[in-house]
């Protein structure tokens, strides 16, 4: 089938990061933008080491050789599409609060299309399509774009936008990753849509909860502000954050309230939270949001400790220098280029650095190992027949083969990472995350953890 090089970690010693966001992560429901792909070790592997970096320009790059695909990945010549042309959708947030994203997650998916042809793949003729950071209409819109101009599979975020391209994903039959937002909890298990990273912050909430209450024993109390992402989503979201923290221990003090997404101006909210201020205060939103909030809540002496589900430069700049003097805790599974060790990584972080000049998020890693994954998946149809033709419903027969997939997540200095999908759920079922506190320009590891809080420990 074309993957017996990473196959063998899969067999030899299972890996354990699998699961999260994605480009959009509702509150609890890591509906939108969340991280990576997957992996294993239950040693900081590729999503954080020691420590981390801002993701600042790094220089150089380009120093790592080309690995050797065959042995690496497992690609046969004879099933690899060398000279074939392959439509895939992209529907990204382009424009808007969100386009942050849509250029990290474009470039991964440009450098991973570079790569591919390069190893003897086909080419990937990417149909760029903009939901403008959250628009239902505009998801529809590219929806209906992509079933006229008869394409197969997409690339997708934000929760495939919220929910609202789900139907016409299902009806369609357009074969989806979506490697921002995840499945999210409202929708998983949904026909042709795979969510290929942890749903935040709820798969991190059990391993948050350990390492706030073993560093502030003498606190108790939580309360929540996220993302309005409609109902029945938020209901469903709620209802489960809310076990989540019976089942921790811990003591809901009736502050949930809910922002528009993309919202930079909280001054309506920010008198709710200090009439009712819990001990932790869970922020479940993205982009520029988590850093204007940071900012205005900082301004406005708000005494909670708050955790963030997300990092990215748009949320630094956004924070106005209030990351860097006070700190920011965030939990998810964070790409550490510094920290990458396998081949597949370790390519991607050098190539990377040499394109753009600067580290890849982890929205770009997740995005460049998604298009890897596709073309796994076509492997695996082109090793039955070579001129099979490849549809949304063979990417999804070939999926369930084996849903277990390369990722640059893991491994170590001769093998690749591994994340793995359930058949049921249509998420990640395990994947490394962790605690993270950046400050005056560097990003520290606190804890670590899968998900369920599994394999828990501190950094």
């Amino acid at each position: 089938m074309g993957k017996q090089g990473w196959q063998a970690v899969h067999d030899g010693r299972i890996t354990r990061r699998r699961m999260l966001l994605g480009a959009a992560g509702v509150l609890g429901a890591a509906v939108l933008f969340g991280a990576c792909g997957d992996d294993d070790d239950d040693d900081a592997g590729g999503s954080g080491g020691t420590s981390g970096t801002s993701g600042g320009t790094q220089g150089g790059g380009g120093d790592v050789p080309e690995p050797d695909w065959a042995s690496l990945l497992g690609v046969d010549e004879a099933s690899a599409g060398a000279g074939k042309t392959i439509d895939i959708g992209a529907v990204l947030a382009l424009t808007g609060t969100g386009s942050f994203y849509g250029t990290t997650m474009s470039r991964g998916l440009d450098l991973a299309k570079k790569h591919i042809e390069q190893a003897g793949g086909p080419t990937f003729n990417y149909i760029y399509l903009d939901h403008k950071s959250g628009d239902a209409a505009a998801g529809v819109q590219a929806m209906n774009e992509l079933a006229a101009r008869g394409v197969q599979a997409k690339f997708a975020s934000y929760g495939d936008n919220l929910g609202s391209m789900l139907s016409l994903t299902e009806e369609h039959k357009i074969f989806t990753f979506d490697g921002g937002g995840g499945t999210s909890i409202p929708f998983q298990g949904k026909p042709y849509f795979w969510g290929t990273r942890a749903i935040t912050p709820n798969d991190t909430l059990p391993g948050l909860f350990m390492w706030l209450k073993e560093t502030y024993p003498d606190k108790k109390t939580v309360g929540l502000m996220g993302w309005d992402i409609g109902e029945p989503s938020n209901s469903i979201v709620r209802e489960d954050f809310l076990k989540k923290i019976e089942d921790a221990g811990l003591e809901f003090n009736g502050l949930y309230e809910l922002v528009p997404v993309g919202n930079q101006d909280f001054s309506q909210v920010i008198p709710k939270i200090k009439a009712n201020e819990p001990d932790f205060l869970l922020c479940g939103h993205y982009g520029q949001d988590p850093g204007s909030f940071a900012n205005q809540a900082s301004t406005a002496g708000l005494q909670a400790i708050r955790i963030g589900f997300e990092y990215t430069p748009d949320g630094l700049n956004a924070s106005r220098g209030t990351y860097d003097s006070e700190g920011y805790t965030f939990a998810f599974d964070y790409f550490d280029p510094d920290s990458a060790v396998s081949p597949f990584a370790t390519y991607f972080v050098s190539e990377f650095r040499r394109e753009y000049g600067e580290d890849p998020d982890f929205y770009a890693a997740n995005y460049y190992e998604n298009a890897f994954d596709m073309w796994e998946l076509m492997r695996r149809i082109w090793a039955e027949d070579p001129d099979a033709e490849i549809t949304g419903e063979a990417l999804d027969a070939a999926l369930r083969e084996d849903l277990t997939l390369p990722s640059v997540y893991g491994g170590d200095e001769s093998t690749v990472g591994t994340f793995t999908l359930d058949e049921t759920t249509h998420s990640v079922v395990r994947r490394q995350m962790g605690v993270f506190e950046y400050k005056d320009g560097k990003v520290t590891p606190k804890a670590f953890f899968n998900i369920n809080g599994e394999d828990y420990r501190t950094a």
